[in-house]
Formats: structure tokens, C-alpha cells, sequence
């Protein structure tokens, strides 16, 4: 195992009572369409944040969830499966987008690939393991076909599309938007030594 898997084994076990505990209910209201621009991290290569309203939460159900189900692609709120996807950890298979979902309501931020060449592959694990090693412990990168660029970000409430890999843009994007304050599950975002982390 990997120093960076070891590091991720370590923290993921701290949380992992917090991770299965949701708190959502299945009243919770779903996004709406609005949505506004804000240049922070904008770059040449990555468009500027989108920022989007959103419920606090969204409904728990057992439904398949595609791209067509979300009012953003990449996603960046909505409704969910009960289960979050497991944080810390590189999906280069697409996983459930509904557990992926979920994972946003807890106030991770996604990382979300189509196709990159094993170099750009490279480049974002490596950037995403930097801020991971900074405290940052919910984050995800998941393939997803349906994504229309090669790299996105997203959290609860906000995305960020990239038509070339911009490294860069990705702590920013983490940076500004861990523990996303347009859900009502951030906290799950700021056990242990995330608790001293900007947004918690």
C-alpha cells in the first residue's frame, strides 16, 4: 500500500461512523435551475465557477441516476442514493452517480474525468493527493462518459468545467468550495484535522 493509501486508509477510519450516519431525510427538497458566474479560478483552459441554487439537501431514494437526472453536468446537487460513495479515492470506472452525488451533500468536492491520457491522469491524482495531504480528506476523482469536457469540479452548490487539464484550478476550486456552505452536511467534511481548514 501506497504512503498516500495509507494516509487515506488512516483518515477515511477516523470518519468512517460519520460517513454512514446521513443525515438527510427523504422530504429534502431538489435543486433548482438558477445559477450564477463568479470569476475566481477561472482560467484559459477552465471556465469560471458556476455557481448554482440549491435545497440544503435532497431526497435519499434507490433510483439508477444518470446525467439527464441533474441540472448541471457534472453534477452539483440534487437528489441521491442513501449510500455516499466512499471519499478518498480514485474511481477510473464510473461509480454510481447517486452515491456520488451524496458524497457532494457531505461537503466533498469531486473531481470528475472523461478520457484523459494517462499523463493528464497523472497530473490530476498527483494535484488531488497534494491536497489531500493538506487536510482535504473528502474528495473523490470519478470517470464520468457523460462529463462533455475531460475535467470538472464540483461541489454542493457549484462546478467548474476545464477543457484541458488545469491543475491549478484545482485547489482552487477545493480551496473555495470544501465544505460547501449550500449544504446542510458540511461538517461531515470537518472531522479531525479538517476541523482547522478554512470553510470548517
Amino acid at each position: 500500500m501506497s504512503p498516500v493509501a495509507k494516509s487515506l486508509a488512516c483518515l477515511l477510519s477516523a470518519g468512517a461512523l460519520a460517513l454512514v450516519a446521513c443525515g438527510g431525510d427523504d422530504e429534502s427538497p431538489t435543486a433548482s435551475e438558477s445559477s450564477t458566474t463568479t470569476e475566481t479560478a477561472a482560467s484559459s483552459d477552465c471556465s469560471p465557477i458556476e455557481e448554482v441554487d440549491v435545497e440544503l439537501g435532497g431526497l435519499h431514494t434507490e433510483d439508477e441516476y444518470v446525467a439527464a437526472d441533474y441540472e448541471t453536468n457534472p453534477p452539483s446537487g440534487g437528489d441521491h442514493n442513501p449510500t455516499p460513495l466512499e471519499a478518498a479515492r480514485f474511481y477510473p470506472e464510473p461509480p454510481p452517480l447517486g452515491q456520488t452525488v451524496h458524497l457532494l451533500e457531505h461537503g466533498a468536492v469531486i473531481g470528475w474525468t472523461n478520457g484523459l491520457s494517462p499523463e493528464d491522469r497523472k497530473a490530476v491524482e498527483e494535484e488531488f493527493n497534494e491536497v489531500f495531504q493538506d487536510g482535504y480528506y473528502q474528495l473523490a476523482v470519478v470517470e464520468n462518459p457523460d462529463l462533455e469536457v475531460p475535467l470538472a469540479l464540483s461541489a454542493w452548490g457549484a462546478y467548474q468545467t476545464c477543457d484541458r487539464v488545469d491543475t491549478a484550478a484545482i485547489r482552487s476550486f477545493v480551496e473555495e468550495w470544501y465544505a460547501s456552505p449550500k449544504t446542510a452536511e458540511a461538517g461531515f467534511a470537518c472531522q479531525g484535522q479538517a476541523r482547522s481548514l478554512p470553510n470548517c
